[in-house]
């Protein structure tokens, strides 16, 4: 049975797909359980206006819950009294963090339940080479950064690129991440062709819009590639 999202579930399990994707997990830590972002971080992402209150977020988060598709943590076991008639048995969540169960990954994927633009986790992360603000990352104290290859000038130019697809309501894997990297690398180096044809690759079904605003920016590295 399909479940049924309002706009504000959408948001809150299209924004912890992000999360799950950007940390490449898999099938295993759905069913075990895995870290994902602090719940205060996910809040903040999905509470920008008034499309989205902080009542909205509330009861979109406990139905969610209810509806098993995401589970909050780390877990903690009750904590009995020494001598006490009653016992408890049991683990009980600290909250701090929350992730999607298996039956969350397979509703978020569906397209009915997709927002039309995917908030993200918005960290301020220093990468050698400089400091990156407001760039959308996902949280998480295990998650792998794949910006090793880019600082400075390139770092920026990659998160423009970034942030131009997720305003198409595209969200970027980090395959695709890894394709805008190399895309900028073969403008520097004067391959106009093989960067276009990379971007084209990167951009899918969202390229005729999106060329006229992303092609400029490697076209001018191209063009400072060949000296004109």
């Amino acid at each position: 049975m399909t479940a049924h999202l309002d706009e504000a579930e959408k948001q809150i399990l299209g924004a912890l797909l992000v999360d799950f994707n950007e940390q490449e997990l898999g099938a295993n830590e759905l069913k075990k359980g895995y870290k994902g972002p602090k719940l205060t971080e996910l809040n903040q992402a999905i509470c920008t206006d008034d499309d989205i209150t902080q009542t909205d977020f509330d009861i979109a988060f406990k139905d969610l819950e209810k509806k098993k598709l995401i589970k909050t943590g780390p877990l903690r076991a009750y904590e009995n009294q020494p001598g006490s008639n009653i016992f408890i048995a049991g683990m009980y969540s600290l909250r701090e963090y929350v992730g999607l169960t298996e039956l969350g990954y397979k509703t978020a994927r569906k397209a009915p339940n997709r927002p039309a633009n995917s908030q993200r986790i918005v960290n301020n992360v220093h990468i050698s080479g400089g400091q990156f603000t407001n760039m959308q990352l996902a949280a998480g104290e295990t998650i792998t950064q794949r910006l090793d290859s880019t600082s400075g000038a390139d770092g920026d130019i990659l998160v423009k690129l970034i942030e131009i697809l997720e305003k198409q309501g595209q969200i970027v894997s980090t395959d695709q991440r890894n394709e805008l990297i190399a895309a900028i690398h073969q403008a520097k180096e004067g391959n106009g062709k093989t960067a276009k044809s990379l971007l084209e690759k990167v951009c899918g079904p969202a390229w005729d819009s999106a060329q006229p605003v992303m092609w400029p920016i490697l076209g001018e590295l191209l063009k400072q590639s060949l000296g004109l």
